[in-house]
């Protein structure tokens, strides 16, 4: 031993990431659905209208009312694919590296990435519908005002609600109280008026990173939150006026024979994630690495637009 000199090494932990996957609050809001490959998906495209009609059955004749009905109007949804940037490492580097399991943990951040980008686009949809009734704050209200103003809106159309919240939102419903205590001229906790009303509030929280679509290395992206943090969406999941909850979001399933064709391990039958074996093309260029990216095809739609309610910009207010 004292002619040999013995390097020891220990890894401790793994590297940190701080964009770590978040809450997949779709769940919260929208009915999970998938569809079998080549499979069509439709929604109705129009309200029901026609009124409720109850009559008495005529005790001397028996006869009945005639009412025609019409189907109401339906539209055929079309899948969106989603595909992860090709990610790749040096064959070189991994075998220079203790970090052998690199491409591993590519792999689950791909995922929980592209869980973050289904619950941002169906944020941004309903932030950007003008269908979707908009809370802004009155001169004098403040956030316990403007919640109020979110459930007055929605519970005609049902009930068990959750308030999906931006980061400062969420922030301030957590110190409402403390700021407001030296104003207060009667009991106005916002949790207990939350848990009252059967309120669930859900912090929004995390970052995502979207580029261009082509395939270019040097394409830094842009980085933008799941959602507005002084902004809210209030949600009844349980509708008195139609079934389930009022989003419903579909991934089409990638069937094994599909899976083996592209060379893919698939996650749970609907998302392709896909390593790529040595070597990789990078910029035209035959590279010894290996590579790493995800596929999914997904629709969302909102089924019942009365049942959602959202807030303006409530930087005014936090």
């Amino acid at each position: 031993m004292n002619d040999n000199v013995l390097n020891l090494a220990k890894l401790i932990g793994e590297p940190i990431n701080p964009q770590l996957p978040v809450p997949v609050a779709i769940s919260e809001i929208a009915d999970l659905d998938t569809a079998e490959p080549g499979e069509k998906v439709f929604y109705f495209a129009s309200e029901d209208t026609d009124p409720d009609e109850i009559y008495y059955v005529n005790t001397s004749t028996g006869a009945m009312v005639r009412v025609r009905r019409t189907p109401v109007a339906d539209t055929e949804l079309t899948f969106q694919g989603l595909n992860s940037r090709l990610e790749y490492v040096l064959v070189d580097a991994i075998l220079a590296s203790p970090d052998t399991n690199v491409l591993a943990r590519k792999k689950a951040r791909i995922s929980a990435g592209m869980d973050k980008l289904e619950l941002k686009l169906i944020l941004d949809a309903i932030i950007s519908d003008s269908g979707v009734t908009t809370i802004t704050p009155a001169s004098g209200e403040d956030l316990y005002d403007v919640v109020m103003n979110m459930k007055h809106d929605v519970e005609d159309y049902g009930n068990d609600y959750v308030l999906l919240c931006g980061s400062n939102v969420m922030n301030a419903l957590d110190t409402f109280d403390k700021d407001n205590a030296g104003t207060f001229n009667y009991n106005v906790t916002i949790k207990d008026m939350l848990a009252k009303n059967g309120i669930k509030a859900v912090k929004v929280f995390g970052q995502v990173k979207t580029g261009s679509a082509a395939n270019n290395e040097s394409d830094s992206g842009s980085t933008a939150s799941l959602l507005d943090a002084n902004k809210c969406v209030l949600v009844a999941r349980n509708s008195t006026i139609a079934q389930g909850k009022p989003l419903h979001f579909v991934r089409r399933k990638v069937s094994a024979d599909i899976a083996a064709l592209m060379g893919a391990s698939v996650d749970t039958a609907q998302r392709a994630l896909i390593v790529n074996p040595t070597p990789v093309n990078v910029a035209g260029v035959n590279t010894l690495a290996y590579g790493v990216y995800g596929y999914e095809s997904i629709i969302w739609a909102v089924k019942n637009v009365n049942a959602i309610v959202k807030s303006a910009d409530l930087t005014s207010i936090l």
